[in-house]
């Protein structure tokens, strides 16, 4: 029997078998987060596990029959290929416009799952089923191309993280193990790991060259108010603001656009391709219009030519990162031991980064990049949680209550029964009487609330039974919750507008009474001009101005 040895000699440990497979869904992932952090680009330069994998995934981004024929697969626009663009969001309904959407988009959607998480203050009253109202005051956006024949669009600016600080771990270790590798004298791993280094790294610097950019849809200058509510079950977004604002959480997209070098932009002639026979020419003939703005029409076997962007350069990054894997493939084995665990070395901490950066959960991080780009932070959005749906309807619709009279509603396009018919779509008379003394009370707009009591409802409610006047007695409580929240909350707006108006002010002339220290004494007529408004803000006294300008 022969005996067994351990000859290291000729021991290998064949780690190129799963060199590009290995870590390819953490790379991947890992490589959708290339938009989502400031500086993410530049710390590619490590060498990364699944190159394969990376490769026949973006190759599908690069659009020409070679590309296809490399890398095969549907030709998706990057936005939606790499995950900021896609998913559905819930119905819109504006208050005074009149624009119902049935399906918003994708930042919609974002917006939404940003105000289901956020906290929410319980409004004491009847509880049946728990609904939530996020109030949101929307800001102005500076919309560049606001005022030509483009869409108006808004460039964000990715935020800064911590993850480039850890990038320094798998960076530093795949150098360090690529020196060891030339200490050594195994060349093979040296150049493998040095191939890993900049596939990676060039092909982060490609891929995440483009910024993200908000893209809006035009809108008129004297559009109405865009205050509206998006609806998701038992949550409700209330906006208030201006049309372009609110346009661009509902209408708007992300986008992301390359520089002219990484689209590569070419020419694609299209031709159209018809069957002898088939009948199709006049089927297009019969259905093609024949008014007399139509005009002749005329044959063509070719279509306009259309222009559509190559992605060469992301072609050829996913070019490189395959042409990786079968370089190591093939070559890994030629190396020695401690090459191959130098090289398994690197690829592992890689591979730990690469998990890191996969775990992040990405609808958050463009969540964040939505609320930088719309201006927006929690004072600007206030979450309530409501006992029941009617007391969240009248909540709701109050909040979009235009700032006018209820004589002017018609004009400008508010009904309330409309919007809590949104809400609560009962039309049976218990409801309507609810609805009619909601409306009444909106009206009058009195602080008594004598609209929301059941006695008011005169002869309305002779015919109801113990039953339906005892619904009707919750429904109007509902209501008085929601009055009394509403009233709470004019009032907080109010104190805030005049604490702000206040400050602004005392800021004011705080200014003056520098300009008029520098100045000399002369200004100070100018500053007796805001005396009363010194004495009612209490900043200072006019002898004690009059001494600081005389010092």
């Amino acid at each position: 029997m022969p005996i067994v040895t351990l000859n290291t000699n000729h021991f290998s440990l064949d780690v190129g078998g799963f060199a590009g497979f290995f870590g390819g869904e953490e790379a991947v992932s890992a490589m959708e987060t290339v938009h989502l952090y400031r500086g993410r680009r530049w710390t590619g330069w490590f060498n990364s596990p699944g190159s394969y994998s990376v490769g026949k995934r973006y190759g599908q981004l690069a659009n020409s029959r070679l590309w296809d024929g490399m890398f095969p697969g549907p030709n998706e626009e990057p936005t939606s290929f790499i995950g900021l663009d896609g998913k559905a969001g819930p119905p819109y309904i504006a208050s005074q416009s009149g624009t119902f959407i049935k399906q918003t988009n994708h930042l919609a959607y974002l917006f939404m799952q940003r105000c289901k998480d956020q906290e929410a203050m319980t409004v004491p009253g009847r509880r049946t089923r728990t609904n939530k109202v996020t109030i949101v005051e929307t800001q102005d956006i500076d919309f560049k191309g606001a005022n030509s024949n483009t869409d108006p669009s808004f460039t964000i600016h990715a935020r800064d993280g911590f993850h480039k600080h850890i990038a320094y771990i798998p960076i530093a270790t795949s150098i360090a193990t690529c020196i060891l590798c030339a200490w050594d004298g195994d060349w093979y791993c040296f150049s493998l790991i040095l191939l890993g280094i900049l596939a990676n790294g060039i092909s982060c610097l490609v891929i995440g060259s483009a910024s993200i950019v908000l893209q809006s849809v035009a809108h008129s200058e004297t559009a109405p108010p865009g205050d509206g509510m998006l609806m998701d079950g038992n949550h409700v977004v209330v906006m208030l603001g201006k049309e372009k604002n609110v346009a661009a959480i509902t209408q708007g997209k992300f986008q992301l656009e390359y520089q002219p070098w990484v689209r590569a932009r070419i020419r694609k002639e299209r031709r159209k391709r018809q069957i002898v026979g088939d009948g199709m020419s006049n089927i297009h003939r019969s259905s093609s219009k024949k008014d007399a703005e139509s005009g002749p029409r005329v044959e063509s076997h070719y279509e306009d030519a259309e222009i559509n962007n190559e992605y060469a350069a992301i072609g050829l990054c996913s070019l490189l990162l395959v042409l990786q894997f079968l370089t190591q493939l093939l070559l890994i084995p030629q190396g020695t031991l401690f090459g191959q665990v130098m090289f398994l070395t690197s690829f592992g901490v890689s591979w730990v980064y690469n998990l890191f950066l996969a775990s992040m959960d990405k609808e958050y991080l463009q969540e964040e990049l939505l609320l930088q780009a719309l201006g927006l932070s929690n004072e600007h959005m206030k979450t309530y949680k409501l006992g029941t749906r009617t007391t969240a309807a009248v909540f709701a619709c109050l909040a979009l209550q235009p700032e006018c009279n209820s004589g002017e509603w018609e004009t400008r396009g508010f009904k309330p029964q409309e919007i809590i018919r949104q809400f609560i779509p009962n039309d049976t008379h218990v409801w309507a009487v609810w609805r009619d003394q909601i409306l009444q009370q909106m009206k009058n707009n009195t602080p008594g609330l004598q609209s929301l009591d059941i006695k008011a409802c005169d002869d309305r409610v002779a015919a109801f039974g113990e039953n339906e006047r005892k619904l009707l007695s919750d429904l109007l409580s509902d209501a008085r919750t929601a009055y009394q929240q509403h009233l709470v909350l004019q009032a907080r707006r109010r104190s805030v507008s005049t604490a702000n108006g206040m400050k602004a002010e005392a800021l004011y002339i705080l200014s003056c009474t520098i300009r008029c220290r520098f100045l000399g004494f002369s200004c100070y007529r100018a500053l007796c001009i805001h005396a009363e408004s010194l004495r009612r803000l209490k900043l200072h006294s006019t002898s004690d101005i009059v001494r600081y300008c005389q010092y």
